[in-house]
């Protein structure tokens, strides 16, 4: 008796194996199952079958229950695994054609590492939710049909993951164009940086947790701006000190950089930033008499 069938395109040989290792149990049972193999043009058919004298209606549910179990959790391992991938490479390509292959291929990547941590807006699409919420509609849809192909049913019955994925696609390729503006902008202060003459040799600069900065020189003497200063004065109270501290070395344009007490997670941008435009003219202290006194 044929419970249910799966239709698939491409080899079927791993999931023929992972379904006779799943109704290895229905075997243990009594039950002896077979996987037949048809096919139907561009698709492969894989019948699940219990060879059995008289089924009772009783262990006919009981069977059919199992193998649907089996059979949407395999399906769900092989979207997640495989056909994912394939969706996002297609929605990349269609929505984002005019991106050459080499753009494309790093906003996959990106995609790519976006599911993987799946955190913000996308933190109920990690990959334990999306795998449950798939066996989910495998195992409706085989509650009331005995044939599953599994093209269609990606097509047709999982509209809210596909849209999802698109959704993840569309935050890939924001990250991609505000990565490309950052290098344009690190590419513009390294030009101010190199067409400068230096006007000191080295510079101490300490951060502070609240993003307040101080730059100091070697001798320990605060150095004053009085262009910034101004500038701070006329300003409104929210200051981005970021943003004041890089305009400040960019004016003072130093040969060296000390950054003393950055706080990993308050100003871990900022310190990859000065690195970034000062390109090996940075060094991180330590620790110092200068970090305590801060």
């Amino acid at each position: 008796m044929k419970l249910l069938s799966v239709g698939l395109t491409g080899t079927t040989d791993y999931i023929r194996a992972r379904l006779q290792q799943d109704c290895s149990v229905l075997r243990q049972e009594g039950f002896r199952v077979a996987i037949d193999e048809i096919n139907k043009g561009r698709y492969t058919f894989l019948g699940c079958n219990v060879i059995e004298g008289e089924l009772s209606f009783r262990n006919y549910e009981k069977i059919k229950s199992l193998l649907k179990d089996y059979v949407a959790k395999l399906l769900a391992d092989i979207i997640i695994s495989r056909e994912e991938k394939k969706l996002l490479k297609k929605i990349i390509d269609t929505n984002y054609y005019y991106f050459n292959e080499n753009e494309r291929s790093l906003i996959f990547v990106n995609a790519l590492e976006i599911l993987n941590t799946c955190s913000g807006t996308l933190v109920d699409f990690n990959l334990t939710a999306r795998h449950s919420k798939i066996m989910t509609k495998i195992i409706q849809y085989l509650d009331n049909h005995h044939e599953l192909v599994l093209e269609g049913f990606m097509n047709f019955r999982l509209k809210e993951y596909r849209k999802r994925l698109v959704e993840v696609v569309d935050i890939a390729v924001d990250d991609y164009m505000m990565d490309l503006e950052y290098k344009e902008f690190i590419r513009v202060l390294r030009y101010f940086i190199d067409i400068q003459e230096p006007k000191i040799e080295e510079v101490h600069v300490v951060i502070g947790q609240s993003g307040s900065y101080k730059i100091l020189d070697t001798s320990g003497d605060a150095i004053k701006n009085n262009y910034l200063e101004n500038f701070i004065v006329e300003s409104a109270s929210e200051i981005n000190y970021e943003d004041l501290l890089i305009t400040s070395l960019i004016s003072i344009a130093p040969y060296n950089i000390m950054l003393h007490n950055h706080d990993i997670n308050s100003s871990q941008n900022v310190v990859v930033t000065i690195k970034n435009v000062f390109e090996g003219r940075v060094a991180l202290c330590e620790g110092c008499h200068i970090c305590k006194e801060f």
